[in-house]
């Protein structure tokens, strides 16, 4: 195995977390043994779901905070905003859960466990000799030693709180202070479940009940930091209170809030006389669980991110005065992160965005919340927090055009994962690195696109996809509705699609127009062609077998004996084929070129063989048979990272693919976590590089330094009429400068049409006329396509043609124009002549799904419409020829049903009786019957329904009853009776 070193080229700096490190030590490089050319690396987007953070706690020059996907506590000064890691970090990085708004692994919550009320930053360590460090913001300044028996509850100013006692035994909380320990009096005798609600550098509020068996949430005090000494709050409303109204206490600079969220209230209470007035607010327009501060007199609330109503990035933080009678809501910013850190200056400390985005990045950040000159809150930008890179979802590579599916821009999971994005490559040659041209963010990824499950929490990767080589790319499973879908690279709205009617249709393969679909429940495989701007065709519908598009080129196995055969799409003519070296019947093949790839996995997962198949030597090598994607001579297999396996030079007679040249590309630590074809690594098959995405959410262009083959064309089509003529061809890899010389058949030219590069696909339309203005008649010219390759490497592409198969007389329909009947297709006469021809039926315009034939039988829903045949002529060394007939009278009902038995009138003929109708027999059969009663041949008024009651006035009168037969989209068909005589 050959081992290359590369130096990759960084298009620009990553997402990081915001903090420069010093960097370490490089290592030495390794000796390079082959010329390998640079990677080129593509940031990551930003992840539409902003960077978590939590505040830990709050001075008076700054405040500690640590973020997700870093394991650093930070202090980050109000005033520059510059951040500093402390020493110590946390047991593990902080992680997320975007789906729910829960912190997976996270720093402690617990008020005060960091310190708070002021720039002491308190680390507790636990072990054999626990203590807590203090910190004036990053400088240690003390140790503070907690006694055996004592568990650390948290800091508060320079003041350590422990606890003694266990759960449900009787508590006491000691405050420590240079060196002395204050106990805490004032509780009740027998206090247990003591915990810390809340604090600062003056008091602390304790959360305890006084018993165990005490009913309610519990009893609520406030302790003075200066003498320890407690004094109950106000935490029962009346006597009538059992303790289940107020739900907590969180202090305040000047105020203390009472919070009773079973009644949607919260009162502001006086902090110097909390036994006194205070004021309420109706906390009816937030969630129960809503997060509050206070500024001044202005209540501060935001809600935690609500998953059901997609508001995954955050909630609004709104202002409510607490100092009016009828407070309106404003809003200071949204979203906002679900915590208000209370600061010692009256302050509050909130992280969120810049300015309200509905689709696409935010600008996070850390503000300070604080009272204005008015009293109204005002805010300011403290620091911003870096994004998170967004999670790579899938990635396909055509032509040097890049897509890649990722989690930014929006997130709703059950609708939408993300956004799909487009990069356009350059083109260079096998020993240089390609750059950016251009880039794009494209439509939404849809819920529908990958099963994404727990996808942005555990990192898979989930939307596999394909490049088409042109500019389009699809997904696996279907998009809307059932059908299978591409994207425009550089567009929002969805591309062409095409319904092949099955259940859970899933996309195989895709090159150019044409794919390879299979539907997972009914068991079909469906050969289709995709038609922007109208609606995709299904050619081959068919059992299931392993195969693959090449442009046209389709390459299909047999149901079994291990043959492989191509045929020319959109017909089904064979070109070649070979045979499995074992005779293996293969499960899926992949084309490239001259080159094919095929494996051979029963239905158990069990591999009988796998191999390559050179088409020009006519050879076949064995090949790897786990995760390989085929490129323009070369294959790619992850294994260990990701190893090539060169196939330019043609393959060994030995036929053992370990015989061939092999190296690794990327290394496994290069590739990470994540190794899938499709999702976490691509092949450009369109003559260009390999693609993955990296942990860090990078995406490395890796250009492998194998030679393309020669510019060729894959598929085309070129229109037979100079009025409108173009002409479309489907390239291997992408071309520079092109030009299509039209000439007359004497050799003069007509006109030069001409690009200056062309990215998968070629296109040149022509408006008939010559440099003169002069109309040019239909099948006197010839067409010349020349096209340089834009790596250049291999001649120039030159492509000639004559035109295609022209009609005289145009196709026409023959028949009655009727439901029921059978219509058919004349051809017509086409020069020179046609070896074949296929059909293609319309009503209206509008193509006939499944109607191919060249007859049609017209089914009732054409009633009304006109018909169409389309007849496509060819013949070899001719391009196809397009014709369509004029359109058939309007479609007429068919034929009446007859009664092959009459009706028949039934039953006593007798005046006071009633008779029925029997309907007879009818031929074909009907859908519908009316009913006619006569009396002596005339109608009887208002007398339609099967049955008929005879009165006096018809005693002697015949009575017949006429049946009319009804089909749909068939005309009426009527049989009388015979007559009966109504009797006295």
């Amino acid at each position: 195995m050959v081992s290359l070193t590369r130096t990759p080229v960084v298009l620009a700096a990553a997402l990081t977390l915001g903090i420069t490190l010093a960097a370490a030590p490089a290592a030495a490089a390794a000796p390079q043994s082959a010329a390998v050319p640079a990677a080129l690396v593509l940031p990551a987007a930003q992840r539409a779901v902003p960077r978590a953070t939590q505040i830990l706690t709050a001075g008076t020059s700054g405040f500690l905070w640590a973020q997700e996907g870093d394991d650093r506590l930070l202090w980050t000064d109000y005033t520059t905003g510059t951040a500093a890691a402390l020493d110590q970090r946390l047991p593990t990085a902080v992680t997320y859960n975007v789906d729910d708004g829960s912190f997976r692994a996270a720093a402690s919550f617990e008020p005060g466990w960091y310190g708070r009320g002021a720039d002491t930053v308190a680390l507790y360590e636990g072990g054999d000799a626990p203590h807590v460090t203090l910190l004036d913001k990053t400088r240690k300044v003390a140790d503070v030693a907690v006694p055996a028996g004592h568990s650390y509850r948290g800091t508060f100013g320079g003041t350590v709180l422990t606890r003694t006692g266990g759960d449900g035994e009787h508590q006491t909380v000691h405050l420590w202070r240079d060196g002395t320990d204050t106990p805490v009096t004032g509780l009740p005798d027998g206090a247990t479940d003591i915990a810390v609600e809340d604090g600062d550098a003056r008091s602390v509020i304790l959360r305890y009940k006084s018993s165990p068996d005490e009913p309610g949430w519990g009893r609520w005090s406030i302790v003075d930091l200066a003498d320890g000494v407690a004094g109950a709050l106000p935490d029962r409303m009346d006597e009538n209170d059992t303790g289940f109204e107020v739900t907590g206490f969180q202090l305040g600079a000047d105020s203390i809030l009472r919070k009773r969220a079973g009644r949607a209230k919260l009162d502001v209470l006086d902090r110097k006389n909390i036994n006194g007035p205070f004021r309420t607010v109706d906390t009816g327009p937030f969630a129960y669980d809503a997060t509050y501060g206070i500024v001044g007199s202005t209540l501060l609330s935001v809600e935690r991110v609500s998953p059901g109503n997609d508001l995954y990035r955050g909630q609004p933080l709104w202002a409510v005065p607490t100092d009016v009678d009828a407070p309106q809501l404003t809003k200071l910013m949204d979203p906002a992160a679900n915590q208000i850190q209370q600061a010692p200056d009256g302050s509050a400390i909130v992280a969120g965005a810049e300015r309200f985005v509905a689709e696409g990045d935010l600008d996070w950040g850390i503000y300070r919340i604080s009272q204005g000159p008015g009293g109204s809150p005002e805010r300011h930008r403290v620091t911003a927090v870096a994004p998170v890179p967004a999670q790579v979802h899938g990635l396909a590579l055509g032509s040097g055009i890049l897509s890649t599916a990722d989690n930014s821009t929006i997130y709703q999971p059950g609708t939408y994962l993300g956004a799909y994005r487009s990069t356009w490559l350059t083109t260079p040659g096998p020993d240089a690195t390609p750059a950016v041209a251009r880039s794009s963010r494209d439509g939404f990824v849809s819920g529908r696109d990958g099963n994404c499950a727990n996808d942005t929490t555990d990192g898979l990767r989930c939307v596999a996809m394909f490049a088409d080589g042109t500019g389009y790319h699809g997904r696996r499973p279907a998009t809307e509705s059932g059908l299978t879908m591409l994207y425009a690279n550089g567009a929002a709205a969805p591309g062409p699609s095409v319904h092949t009617g099955e259940d859970t249709p899933e996309l195989v393969d895709l090159s150019g127009r044409y794919a390879v679909v299979n539907g997972v429940s009914f068991g079909n495989q469906n050969i289709v062609e995709f038609r922007p701007g109208a609606a995709g065709a299904v050619l081959v519908h068919r059992t299931p077998v392993g195969a693959a598009v090449w442009g046209s080129t389709l390459w299909s196995a047999a149901q079994t004996g291990g043959v492989v055969t191509a045929t020319q799409l959109p017909g089904t003519g064979v070109m070649e084929s070979f045979t499995t070296t074992n005779g293996c019947t293969p499960s899926s093949l992949q084309a490239v070129g001259r080159w094919v790839y095929w494996l051979c996995r029963d239905g158990f997962g069990d591999v009988h063989g796998a191999g390559i198949y050179d088409r020009a030597a006519k050879r076949t090598v064995t090949a790897p048979a786990g995760d390989v994607l085929l490129g323009d001579g070369y294959l790619v297999e992850h294994a260990d990272g990701l190893r090539l396996i060169d196939l330019h030079d043609g393959l060994p007679a030995s036929g053992n693919h370990a015989d061939l040249p092999t190296r690794t590309l990327v290394g496994a630590a290069e590739l990470g976590r994540f190794g899938g074809s499709r999702t976490s690594w691509t092949v450009d098959r369109f003559g260009g590089a390999v693609a993955y995405a990296d942990d860090d959410q990078r995406v490395h262009i890796v250009p492998t330094g194998i030679p393309a083959g020669a510019l060729t064309v894959i598929d085309s089509t070129v229109s037979p009429n100079a009025a409108s003529w173009s002409g479309t061809w489907w390239l291997s890899k992408p071309a520079a400068a092109w030009q299509v010389v039209l000439r007359d058949r004497g050799g003069a030219l007509i006109r030069t049409l001409s690009g200056s590069s062309a990215q998968g696909i070629l296109k040149a339309t022509w408006d008939g006329r010559d440099s003169a203005g002069r109309p040019v008649a239909d099948g006197t010219f010839t067409w010349s396509l020349t096209a340089q390759p834009a790596d250049g490497q291999g001649a120039a592409l030159t492509v000639a043609g004559p035109p295609a198969l022209k009609p005289g007389t145009k196709p026409s329909i023959t028949g009655t124009a009727a439901v029921g009947s059978t219509v058919k297709a004349t051809v017509g006469t086409w020069t020179p002549a046609a070896t074949s021809y296929t059909y293609r039926w319309a009503a209206n315009g509008a193509t006939i799904t499944g109607a191919t034939s060249a007859s049609y039988v017209i089914p009732p829903a054409m009633l009304g419409k006109r018909l169409t045949v389309t007849v496509t002529a060819k013949r070899t060394g001719y391009l196809s020829g397009t014709a369509s007939s004029p359109s058939s009278a309007v479609i007429a009902k068919g034929p009446a049903s007859k009664a092959t038995r009459k009706p028949a009138v039934t039953g006593t003929a007798r005046v006071g009786r009633t008779v029925r109708a029997s309907v007879g027999t009818w031929s074909p059969g009907v859908t519908s019957y009316r009913y006619e009663w006569r009396l002596n041949g005339r109608v009887i008024a208002g007398r339609t329904g099967a049955t008929l009651k005879l009165t006096s006035s018809m005693r002697g009168k015949k009575v017949t009853v006429t049946v009319i037969a009804r089909r749909t989209g068939y005309q009426d068909g009527r049989a009388t009776s015979k007559a009966v005589t109504a009797r006295p």
